[in-house]
């Protein structure tokens, strides 16, 4: 009751002047005399196809606010003089942009007077390192994807698919769409796909941003959708791989066509914009199709062992082991974007609807098939939905002052499960179920060996080759799961220009996730002869069900035990977090100096609950049943802390900028280390066994300390460097942890996260930019980086927990060494050389070429020894030297995209262009085998008492069908236990894609 009284009175105080994370920027600049260069009073600027403008002062300044991020029109103008139009006017979130006005006297005779504004190279209002990518920029790239453009951002380390900024773990970074969070609340990420073809600009902020935003201790990724223009515009753009045209009969033989195979890449995308009925309204709408045979292209070289057969003298075995290289089966992705954006101008108010949608849908191996799995044509389904819907209103109340309103909406959810039996689980496990769906088990010869193992709830055992086990076609592929994230954000802004210098924003945030998961159950073919047995004792079904569940660790909340969604009280009630902030910034613009002062209030409730006593578990689990006992149990604190944020631009010049930057961040920690099924943690109490990826109920905020130094220096007309300086101390990470228990306890040490781990991180980011100059365009950045903490992730240390020094207290040794992430240095160069209209010979207009060279100098990793599962298994692994003193080969890549615009009718273009990803097809090792430190030997063979043992018991035929396995395939390091991601050991092969983009 006081937790909601509390919200209703945040929100109550709150809703007048909620924030909404800017989207918006503003232009300034003055209007002058072209021939005298005295400044004009009163004459008007006006950015066509909106009501919005503004008017000169007394010294000729004008200023322009509330503009979405975007190219657009200004058109001045002044009695008596002519008017002058300056184009491609880029406008970017939170910025400012200048722009000045020169203007000729009506008697002087000067034509039309139309300005193509340029890109600016110093922006003087920067107080921290933000780098923009706008949609010019992202159409020219040639690679796709979000991740790949922001990765290529000074100071961005993308690992395994994931995005680390500045050493911050992978949940430390805040994605923004539109102006409001998507981050995925349990893993952190984005949790919502977004269409690189919808995409306005793509602003990158590491570090350093100002007080409005946080949840996010390492950096923000700022995106914003595209809106409709003054003229109607569409286009249509297909790409593929299949640049031969290959037949499906052929697709996936096996064979290379320049230097590339075929891994099913297609994608389409449609896009209409433009107004509705007039100029006040305005629409933006994209729809993208994409399909990969193969999520995760890997260079495989194919199997070829043809018919092997096991060892054992009665009853053996055998498979006829033929894989074709390339594409990997198992693998399939297909998704449908669906994104909108309307715009509607009923000045003095503005109304903004955005949203977007997609249906996803996945073979339950994707990214990581496996080679036991190839003989199973049944495979199992992953079907998603993720989205976010905002609404949001602006009331400009008058040329200083408005103030912005919004509500958005927020779903992700995910389901797991066998195409044939659908959601219901029980029947997983019957071979009567599963006959009448059209699957008849195909049974091992050991099985068929044994009539005790044919019967009807008896699930076939895996083919058994030389040790290694094949699941025989029809076996059940996957364990029924699933969750709903959902969530719902107030959030506005009030914005106040005082006078010519201060910007006022007052203003914070509400968000409120609803949490729901239920899976964990451990092989759920097994549950029906369980259930079976039960009935047939006389038990009640509905506590047979509850019964065998909750002996099988099912992992539940927000749905009742059996499955169905419950939005009740108690341990199963559906986790519902609250963030919520409020802030105060002031933006001081003068002459030769521009300050950004702040200070944040962040509040969170996690709504979870704890173990009253946890050295003493007893008093929340009954030992003997597994069962919860509600008295021992109670609600986790709400946490609440205040940020003050600083940041410094002077510019010296109007060609030299220096800025600098303090501030305190803080995040809590993802959902994943907080939230499991109270019924599931009673189970994994009861058990006692080792459970590698634990929860803690009970985590505090992670803080960050950052402050950086840096500047911006104009070298010509056409040309820029950034250099950046940062530091940044970072406390309070999640670390694993062995929880001893008092020596009267029933119960064994257990396993869970705590607050300890800490990480402190220096570097220095170097941006280049030239503007298109002689046909030639060249962005490049080059970063230096020095991560270094107690640990990678939650479970670094989870090979390390020593013994209970006095029976309670556990000893966890605290290390400093380098993150696994770290980059110690990372550089890119994209060169774009175009043609524009009627430059050079005829075959050359408008053609062009981007080239992007990528390099990293590899990532830490720490040499090892012990048991047959090194890459996975903590417990099995022995250090040989100092944590991450070994680093992975460096990598170094180039990408290339060539394209060619033609006119076919009137305002109707096509714009075809080879897409070519690792150009020379470089074999960049990305990952390395612990044992060895090598790509293509992980040690076991070799060594007499593992590798050595097998081959002498099973043969030769052992070496090479581990050797196809597990160097050639690499299936146990891709299916390690605990890891956090599904790491691959080198990096993408050439591809090769052609495309072909209409344009009206």
């Amino acid at each position: 009751m006081q937790r909601k009284l509390f919200y209703y009175l945040f929100l109550m105080l709150l809703l007048p002047m909620l924030v909404f994370a800017g989207t918006k920027g503003k232009v300034k600049g003055k209007v002058t005399d072209l021939q005298s260069g005295e400044p004009l009073i009163g004459a008007n600027v006006i950015v066509d196809g909106t009501s919005q403008g503004g008017a000169s002062d007394v010294n000729g300044e004008f200023q322009v606010q509330n503009l979405e991020a975007g190219v657009y029109t200004l058109r001045c103008s002044f009695i008596g003089y002519q008017t002058v139009t300056i184009e491609n006017v880029r406008v970017n979130a939170d910025l400012t942009t200048e722009m000045n006005f020169q203007l000729p006297a009506e008697g002087i005779s000067v034509g039309t007077i139309t300005i193509i504004a340029p890109k600016p190279l110093v922006n003087k209002d920067n107080t921290n390192a933000v780098r923009v990518t706008t949609s010019e920029d992202i159409s020219a790239i040639p690679v796709r994807g979000v991740n790949n453009i922001v990765g290529l951002t000074a100071g961005v380390v993308i690992k395994d698919n994931n995005v680390f900024i500045r050493g911050g773990r992978l949940d430390e970074v805040g994605f923004y769409l539109e102006g409001v969070s998507i981050n995925n609340p349990m893993t952190g990420g984005r949790a919502v796909t977004i269409s690189q073809d919808a995409l306005e600009e793509i602003q990158v902020q590491a570090g350093g941003y100002t007080a409005e935003f946080g949840g996010a201790n390492s950096g923000i990724i700022r995106q914003q959708f595209k809106s409709g223009g003054t003229q109607m515009k569409a286009s249509l753009e297909y790409i593929t791989d299949n640049f031969t045209f290959k037949s499906k009969d052929n697709a996936f033989d096996g064979k290379k066509r320049l230097g590339s195979y075929w891994y099913g890449y297609n994608e389409m995308s449609a896009v209409l914009s433009g107004p509705v009925f007039d100029q006040r309204f305005k629409f933006f709408g994209n729809f993208n199709y994409q399909y990969r045979r193969d999520a995760n292209p890997q260079d495989y070289p194919g199997i070829n062992l043809g018919e092997v057969v096991d060892n054992i003298k009665t009853n053996p075995d055998s498979i006829n082991l033929v894989v074709p290289a390339g594409a990997m089966h198992g693998n399939q992705d297909e998704s449908y974007t669906y994104t909108g954006t309307f715009n509607m101008d009923f000045s003095p108010i503005l109304v903004r609807v955005s949203g977007t949608y997609t249906n996803r849908y996945l073979d339950a191996g994707v990214l990581n098939g496996l080679i036991w799995d190839y003989f199973n044509t049944r495979m199992g389904r992953i079907d998603q939905k993720n989205g976010t819907f905002n609404i949001k209103a602006t009331h400009v109340l008058s040329p200083n002052m408005f103030y912005e309103v919004s509500g958005g909406y927020f779903l992700q959810t995910s389901r797991t499960y066998d195409p044939y039996l659908g959601d219901n689980f029980w029947l997983y496990g019957d071979s009567v179920a599963n006959a009448n769906v059209g699957v008849v088990w195909q049974r091992s010869a050991k099985d068929l060996a044994n009539s005790a193992r044919n019967g009807r709830f008896v699930e076939p055992t895996d083919k058994s080759i030389l040790g290694f086990a094949f699941s025989g076609d029809g076996a059940v592929p996957v364990n029924f799961s699933k969750f709903d994230r959902r969530g719902l954000n107030f959030n506005g802004n009030l914005s106040w220009v005082i006078g010519k210098s201060h910007s006022l924003k007052i203003g914070g945030e509400f968000q409120q996730y609803t949490l729901r998961s239920w899976g964990g159950v451990g092989s759920q073919s097994g549950l029906a002869g369980s259930l079976d047995r039960a009935l047939a004792s006389g038990e009640d079904e509905l506590t047979a069900k509850r019964s065998i569940l909750r002996d099988n660790g099912v992992n539940y909340y927000g749905y009742d035990i059996y499955g169905n969604e419950y939005d009740g009280d108690g341990f199963e009630a559906p986790h519902k977090p609250v963030f919520a902030a409020a802030y105060i910034q002031d933006k001081i613009e003068y002459q030769d100096l521009v300050l950004n002062l702040g200070v944040r209030y962040d509040y969170y409730d996690v709504d979870n609950m704890k173990m009253k006593n946890e050295n003493y578990p007893d008093l929340s689990v009954d030992k003997n049943t597994g069962e919860l006992i509600a008295s021992g149990w109670e609600k986790v604190p709400t946490f609440s802390e205040v940020s003050p944020r600083l940041g410094f631009s002077f510019p010296v010049t109007d060609k030299t900028v220096f800025h600098a930057q303090y501030g305190k961040f803080v995040q809590q920690t993802r959902g994943l280390d907080m939230y499991q099924g109270y019924l599931r943690t009673a189970w994994e109490l009861k058990t006692g066994y080792f459970f590698g990826a634990p929860v803690g109920k009970y985590i505090k905020p992670t803080r960050t300390t950052q402050y950086e130094l840096g500047f911006t220096q104009q070298l010509t007309d056409f040309m820029s460097v950034d250099v950046t300086g940062y530091y940044k101390d970072v406390k309070d990470q999640v670390v694993f942890y062995q929880q001893g228990v008092l020596t009267n306890s029933k119960f064994k040490a257990y396993n869970t996260l705590i607050n300890g781990d800490f990480a402190t991180t220096r570097g220095v980011e170097i941006s280049f930019t030239m503007r298109r100059y002689e046909r030639l365009a060249l962005n490049g950045t080059l970063a230096f980086q020095d991560a270094q903490g107690t640990g990678s992730s939650p479970y670094s240390n989870r090979g390390i927990i020593g013994s209970p020094l006095d029976g309670v207290t556990v000893f966890a040794p605290k290390y400093i060494s380098p993150l696994e992430f770290n980059n110690a240095l990372k550089a890119n160069l994209n060169l774009d050389y175009r043609f524009g209209d009627n430059d050079g010979p005829a075959v050359l207009h408008n053609f062009g070429a981007s080239l992007l060279l990528t390099y990293n100098s590899g990532h830490p990793y720490t040499r090892g020894e012990g048991g047959s599962d090194l890459e996975g298994e903590a417990r099995d692994r022995r250090p040989v030297e100092p944590l991450n003193s070994s680093t992975t080969p460096s990598v170094f890549q180039v990408d290339l995209r060539v394209d060619k615009t033609i006119s076919l009718y009137d305002k109707l273009s096509a714009n075809i262009y080879i897409q070519v990803i690792n150009l020379f097809d470089s074999k960049n090792i990305e990952n390395v085998f612990l044992r060895t430190g090598a790509p293509d030997d992980d040690g076991f063979l070799s060594n007499p008492e593992l590798g050595g043992k097998m081959v002498q018991a099973n043969g030769e035929a052992y070496a090479q069908l581990y050797r196809a396995i597990n160097i050639d395939y690499y299936q146990q390091f891709q299916n390690a236990p605990f890891l956090q991601t599904v790491p691959n050991i080198y990096g993408a092969p050439r591809q090769i894609r052609l495309g072909i983009r209409l344009e009206y």
